[in-house]
């Protein structure tokens, strides 16, 4: 399994090589999206089942520090799959793609203590599916927000660059990441209220004051404040997408990062 994981990593690194390789050198053409995607279909495919097999087999949903990295790299790419034929996404490949394949090959050799919970737990897996469900989304609206930083800085210094020419206008990468913002939004929120009022039928035990919970609740902050400064006083550009970036790293804090604390460093169960 986990040769084969490796596997899906390469092909996504090779995809990242093709991207990278189209912007550096051929960034005025028109991009070959469906060529990107009879790679990638495949890819997707074999990554799905490596994902879910195991777990539909045992009935069970594994939590671990790699089970967790490799669901959310998987979802990342579903989105952007998914997403791409609707939205203008071309550039998005230029970091997603490479973050795959490192996340796999990270959750390959750093897999974790994992925890298995059973598929009819349903207070738990509302709870975990809408969190990993935001984990991906937002990963994805980080990545837009780095992007426009990127672009941002690209036009102020008033420079035809490759990477001008291959990324969509910038404010069609912001409409884009606010709209995600919206959406990951609602996911996180089902995420802290289940986790939080209803711990008793989520984990079994009251809730507890943990670092994860708090980190949790500030990231809900501040993708709220984002939310509602975009609105009130049409906050955007660099200050929000910077703002967009600390409320990821507050996110991963909250779970990723108790995971690799405790399963990695500590060799503690999760």
């Amino acid at each position: 399994m986990n040769v084969l994981l490796i596997v899906v990593a390469v092909l996504y690194a090779l995809l990242a090589g093709f991207v990278w390789r189209f912007w550096r050198h051929r960034a005025d053409d028109v991009y070959p999206l469906n060529r990107e995607r009879m790679v990638l279909w495949p890819t997707w495919v074999m990554h799905t089942i490596l994902v879910w097999l195991p777990m539909l087999q045992d009935r069970v949903l594994l939590v671990g520090f790699g089970h967790a990295l490799d669901l959310v790299a998987w979802l990342m790419m579903t989105l952007y799959l998914v997403g791409s034929y609707r939205y203008a996404l071309k550039g998005l490949q230029l970091l997603l793609f490479p973050l795959a394949a490192m996340t796999l090959l990270v959750a390959v050799f750093l897999p974790g203590q994992p925890l298995a919970y059973p598929l009819q737990n349903w207070p738990f897996m509302v709870h975990v599916s809408a969190a990993l469900l935001a984990y991906g989304l937002f990963g994805i609206i980080t990545l837009l927000a780095i992007l426009m930083l990127v672009l941002n800085h690209a036009l102020h210094q008033r420079k035809m660059s490759p990477m001008v020419s291959f990324l969509p206008p910038l404010l069609s990468i912001e409409k884009l990441m606010f709209q995600g913002i919206k959406g990951g939004f609602v996911l996180l929120t089902v995420a802290v209220i289940s986790g939080t009022f209803f711990a008793e039928a989520v984990f079994g035990e009251p809730a507890q004051l943990t670092h994860k919970t708090i980190f949790g609740v500030i990231s809900w902050v501040i993708y709220a404040v984002i939310l509602f400064k975009h609105h009130t006083q049409a906050w955007r550009g660099k200050k929000a997408a910077w703002w967009v970036i600390v409320a990821f790293v507050a996110l991963m804090l909250a779970y990723i990062g108790s995971k690799f604390v405790l399963e990695i460093l500590l060799h503690r169960m999760g």
